[in-house]
Formats: C-alpha cells, structure tokens, sequence
C-alpha cells in the first residue's frame, strides 16, 4: 500500500526517467514501512502489476489515499 500510495502522490510523469524515479521512491517509501530494502520490497512485496499500471499511467485516487488497500485492488482487479 506504501508504494500504492507513493505513486499516486507523485501522480503520471510525462517521461521514462521521471518514472523511473517515482518509481525508486515508491520502492524506497514501501522498504521503509516493511522494515526492509528498495530490492527486497520490488521483488516481495510489491505487486508487478502496480509498478504497469504506474508505466500505464493509472494510479489510485490520492485524494483517497487513507482507503489504499480499496483502490488499490480495483486497480488490479479491472
């Protein structure tokens, strides 16, 4: 839900290096609360189709951050 919630404050970014580095912190941001590292959290944690939907463009509703775990499964689960 970290990273969930990371991207979707971050918002769409227009290029491949501003994603890739949304992306980095978003790692970084769910690594923290997991009590682990950035690797560790992508390769574990943090579900692949999250990190397409982001590179899609498709976030969770920021403004409903506090129901992550909601918005994130209709993100998933379309």
């Amino acid at each position: 839900m970290a990273a969930a919630v990371s991207l979707a404050r971050t918002g769409p970014q227009p290029s491949a290096p501003k994603r890739q580095r949304a992306l980095a912190q978003a790692m970084r941001d769910a690594a923290e609360v997991l009590g682990n590292t950035p690797s560790i959290a992508k390769q574990s944690y943090v579900d692949p189709r999250l990190v397409d939907a982001y590179t899609s463009g498709e976030t969770i509703d920021p403004a409903r951050a506090a129901s992550a775990e909601s918005e994130v499964r209709a993100l998933l689960y379309r």
